[in-house]
């Protein structure tokens, strides 16, 4: 951790240095003309994104939605991610939720559009692509300099001929003030109607004029922090609701409420014993003594069942603890009256942390969970039930299914994480005549570390399980052995013979928290070039050329290896087949790749001022891209945008976007572990190793995007538009993982005769001819391969209607989407799958302002939906389940402002007033892991947010 906080402190201080700097340097103007009302009126009438042409958001072929800030944060004072998932069109994004198993970082912002995929929406700052956070490319945007966004564009199509790779399901373009002028200032605090979920915001923005007006300075600094919420805190944790059945017609899904584990107790439960044992299936109902052990009711899941004395996740976490920090500092300044120069830097770091699951003691064969009869933490009694020979070998064993809660929350698994971001942008723009063209060049460094929390090291636990008494003291066998006396000093022998025997020390000893960085760094080198080549008959040419390069890097470091197993030597209750970690860890890795991509675009009227076509204009545009890594890729888009007159247009775009595969999908380090495996090619059942890693012949995905939309803006009723779009994305080389167990995937090898790409996941010994369980494989793969086929259908509908009525002003705005199609095949002859979401959103803004007070209340419908996720081919397939529907949801958030002095405002939000209940949708496995409510419904509840916002 050193290294981190030294590099935290050393980019702080730098960072703060330059803010101060900043707003030092010219002192603060008067705020400026236009009050955050205005602003807000105006952002349909300013350039957007979605073009490198500029272009008016009601004037685009390509679906555009401009949002400003205040609009997201009046209902939604937490941050701007908090507002843009309240938006119907994000669909599928992250947030921090629970903490996760030490794979990667779960508790984090990332946006996702459709539901198509996060790593397939592109996130831009002023239209310059940022560096990734994850190693599935993707970029947590609580990076963003939040005081200092204006609003955000949302691009609704393709636009990777516009922006390159990623950018399949659209753009999120957070757009900056760069000419803020003045001193504002916020801060809030809230807490949730349960008393728990407490949060606070500080955030400070100036900005000022300098050196006699040619140069200006910007600088924000903010800092939010949200205390955890634990799962047993509310009912619907309490419960411990869990997806039980097989999907069959003898076994529906169904949700089970206080579901238990068949195989384990607190307190220890035997579950096996060599030769005969009354103590079989009986369980430690206290420190070393035995009772009877309740199974509860069966579901129709294997050791998931229903009441009874089995264990389950106590402590878990449904919200995690966060802490974020920003800094951004900007200065911008006139070369000349045609040449502008900018230097801008930001650092953003963001803290989360949460406890997963308990620790185990998995009951099993070859599992860290067997004992000798003999052990000397057992009294006469015990032994004697467990029908102890004396023997400390195989003759005279004991298996225990045991979850460990006696040390409490922090005995539990978990996270911690700590992303740190910093990024340097330069450039410089201008114009020459009629033409604009600008340069830049672009830093960035994501630094992602995933701490494991009580990550249990087999060997370690193997060691503690064989108990023996040496001089009067009970000690560990290996640790009085001369041979393994040095490996195993200070091992502490594990009494787990019920529910609080197990000590802190014995748990900290077989116990220890793994760690890996995942580290992005970016590169960034471009320009662009645009303006009017020439008038036609219908009025300018408008091209713009690009050219752009990047270097990437992605590196992995780990405490931990992922094919580390267990030392057997002098343990004399071992497996070596057993990984070395029970959580996933990673391997080490190093890779790199660079692109260099050319771009143009052309905007060309085709006919003006005709009957019936005011205006008929075609955007054509073509992007040329090379990887290093997985050759090169074209596309391109085409748009028409035909405006009846003046209250009615009609647009529409096909495109061919694409998403690159990441560093990480190419050359994901090796992740291995053991299993059970069931191999059809030499009908053997046995263990096999398996190993999950990156593939580097992955290619591009390639998608078809096609958008049909019409924007009415009548005459007869001012201050309302509305536009409704139909849009189709199809892609059938997307990348996904590929798994040798899968049934169908040894069937589509065997039928090939061995000749199916598929069958290199399977490593054997003996040629392919060769079916005898001999043959059984050695090593068998999961592997990500361009073979899956994803497909979405919808509509987008958007109204705003702004009017005066009852002394004061009111605006009204509405997003709504209606998807019906989300559909997946994840290779050739595979079962499709849908996605179980809502198919209908429908986000609803009204405020009305008069003098210094304001109100305004946003509202978010989602539809009932279906919680079949296949689509069957035959009855067989048909998935079975006793209450398939899920009913509606709708949240309302209210906000009360009042002004104070014209500079001062205060407010007052409590989102989802009605404190809504969400459907309880619980996933299948591990008991308690999940807060049981679908993605998308509200976790907290009633939550109240006081606050003050002062500009000057």
């Amino acid at each position: 951790m050193s290294r981190y906080n030294n590099g935290l402190v050393r980019r702080a201080g730098l960072l703060v240095s330059v803010s101060s700097v900043v707003l030092a340097s010219g002192g603060y103007a008067m705020a400026q003309d236009k009050t955050a009302a205005d602003e807000s009126q105006v952002v349909e009438a300013v350039t957007v994104t979605g073009s490198r042409i500029t272009a008016i958001a009601t004037n685009a072929p390509t679906p555009v939605t401009a949002v400003s800030t205040e609009q997201l944060t009046q209902t939604t004072p937490s941050a701007l991610p908090d507002g843009l998932n309240k938006l119907p069109v994000f669909q599928g994004s992250s947030i921090p939720t629970r903490s996760g198993d030490g794979a990667g970082n779960q508790a984090q912002n990332v946006l996702a559009l459709r539901g198509f995929g996060a790593q397939r929406t592109l996130v831009l700052i002023d239209g310059h692509r940022q560096t990734p956070s994850n190693a599935n490319g993707t970029v947590d945007v609580d990076s963003v300099p939040q005081m200092l966004i204006s609003r955000v564009d949302v691009v609704t199509g393709g636009a990777s001929a516009v922006y390159g790779s990623d950018a399949v399901t659209g753009v999120v373009n957070f757009i900056l003030d760069k000419k803020f002028t003045g001193l504002k200032i916020e801060a809030n605090a809230g807490i949730s109607t349960y008393g728990d979920g407490q949060s606070y915001k500080f955030g400070i923005a100036g900005g000022a004029k300098v050196l006699g007006g040619r140069g200006h300075v910007i600088g924000s600094y903010q800092r939010r922090e949200t205390d955890d919420v634990d799962n047993f805190d509310r009912a619907y944790g309490r419960g411990v609701y869990t997806l039980t059945g097989s999907g069959t017609a003898a076994a529906p899904f169904t949700t089970s409420a206080n579901v238990r584990r068949g195989d384990s107790a607190f307190g220890g439960k035997i579950t096996a014993c060599t030769n005969s044992c009354s103590a079989l299936n009986q369980q430690f109902i206290s420190n070393g003594v035995l009772g009877p052990f309740l199974a509860g009711q069966t579901t129709g899941t294997g050791n998931q069942n229903v009441g009874g004395d089995g264990a389950y996740a106590r402590y878990t976490t449904a919200l995690v603890a966060m802490r974020q920090d920003e800094l951004f500092g900007r200065f911008d300044f006139d070369l000349t009256d045609n040449v502008q120069f900018y230097a801008q830097a930001s650092y953003a770091n963001a803290y989360s942390g949460g406890w997963h699951f308990p620790v185990k003691l998995t009951p099993g064969n070859g599992q860290a969970s067997t004992f000798y009869k003999n052990n000397p933490f057992l009294n006469a009694a015990t032994r004697l039930a467990l029908g102890d020979n004396g023997a400390s070998d195989a003759t005279n064993t004991f298996q225990m299914g045991t979850y460990i809660i006696s040390t409490g929350p922090k005995g539990l698994t978990g996270t911690r994480n700590v992303n740190e971001y910093t990024n340097f942008n330069t450039g410089l723009s201008g114009t020459l005549g009629q033409y604009r063209w600008d340069l830049f060049f672009t830093h960035g460094r994501n630094d992602l570390m995933v701490e494991s929390r009580n990550n249990s090291n087999y060997q370690k636990q193997f060691a503690a399980l064989d108990a023996v008494t040496v001089g009067g003291a009970v000690q560990c066998y290996a640790a009085t052995q001369a041979a393994t006396a040095a490996a195993y000093k200070g091992c502490v022998p594990l009494n787990a013979f019920g529910p609080t025997a197990i000590s802190q020390d014995a748990f900290d000893w077989f116990t220890d928290n793994t760690h890996q960085n995942v580290i992005n760094t970016m590169d960034n080198v471009g320009g662009s070039f645009t303006g009017t080549a020439f008038d036609n008959w219908a009025g300018p040419i408008n091209f713009a050329v690009s050219a752009e390069a990047r270097w990437n890097k992605y590196t992995v470091w780990s405490d931990a290896s992922p094919t580390a197993t267990v030392d057997c030597t002098g343990l004399r209750i071992c497996n070596a087949a057993l990984p070395l970690w029970a959580q996933p860890v990673s391997a080490n890795v190093t890779a790199k790749n660079n692109v260099w991509e050319v771009a143009g675009e052309l905007a060309i009227p085709l006919l003006k001022d005709l009957p019936l076509v005011s205006s008929l204009d075609a955007n054509l545009a073509g992007r040329y891209t090379d990887y290093s890594t997985s050759g090169s890729v074209q596309t391109w888009k085409v748009g028409l945008d035909y405006r009846v007159n003046n209250s009615l247009r009609f647009r529409a775009t096909t495109s061919r976007d694409i998403r690159a595969p990441t560093l990480n999908d190419l050359f994901q380090p090796i992740q291995a572990s053991v299993s059970g495996f069931v191999d059809l090619h030499t009908s053997t059942s046995a263990t096999v190793f398996i190993s999950t890693q990156g593939n580097a012949n992955l290619v591009p995905e390639v998608a078809r995007t096609y958008t049909v939309g019409a924007v009415f803006t009548p005459s007869f009723l001012p201050g309302f538009n509305a536009s409704v779009d139909w849009y189709k994305i199809s892609m059938d080389n997307a990348i996904g993982s590929i798994a040798a167990g899968n049934t169908s995937i040894q069937q589509l090898c065997e039928a090939s005769g061995g000749s199916s790409p598929y069958c290199a996941l399977f490593e054997r010994p003996l040629p392919f001819s060769n079916t005898t369980p001999a043959n059984f494989p050695t090593k068998v793969y999961n592997q990500s391969l361009n073979t899956a086929y994803t497909e979405i259908k919808g509509f987008d509908f958007e109204a705003n209607y702004r009017f005066e009525a009852l002394g004061g002003s009111w605006s009204a705005r509405l997003f709504a989407n209606h998807q019906p199609t989300n559909i997946s095949q994840a290779f050739p002859n595979a079962q499709f799958s849908k996605v179980s979401a809502p198919k209908t959103r429908v986000t609803t803004f009204l405020r009305y302002e008069r003098g210094d007070l304001a109100i305004g209340v946003q509202d978010r419908w989602l539809s009932g939906f279906s919680k079949i996720t296949n689509i069957p081919r035959t009855p067989a397939e048909k998935q079975y389940w006793v209450d398939p529907d899920v009913r509606a949801f709708n949240s309302a958030d209210v906000n009360v402002e009042y002004k104070f002095g014209g500079t001062t405002t205060a407010y007052v939000t409590i989102q989802n007033v009605g404190n809504a209940k969400p459907e309880i949708v619980p996933l299948a496995g591990s008991i308690g892991l999940t807060f049981p409510v679908p993605p998308g419904q509200d976790i907290m509840g009633r939550y109240y947010t006081v606050g003050v916002r002062a500009r000057f």
